[in-house]
């Protein structure tokens, strides 16, 4: 296994954790659901703080910083998407 499937397989367990259906970027996963996947992995940033777990606290930031970073691109991809749709039709 490469390096890159093991940063995938890790954000994916990561992703499953917390209930999150937005890992990757696909075209039927609603905004909200990132919102609520940041939520979740902030509260979770918390918790690590509280008990202070320094090495887990990197961890949920990066993914954290991840998670924005797909949202991103996942609003593009949606925005790109509604102004191609008129012109399809």
């Amino acid at each position: 296994m490469n390096k890159a499937e093991t940063v995938y397989n890790q954000k994916q367990l990561m992703a499953d954790f917390i209930g999150c259906d937005c890992f990757g970027i696909s075209e039927n996963v609603a905004l909200s659901d990132y919102d609520d996947a940041i939520s979740e992995i902030i509260s979770m940033i918390e918790y690590c703080i509280d008990i202070g777990d320094k090495t887990e606290v990197a961890e949920w930031r990066r993914m954290l910083q991840q998670t924005k970073i797909e949202k991103r691109r996942a609003r593009k991809m949606i925005d790109h998407k509604n102004r191609l749709e008129p012109a399809l039709t």
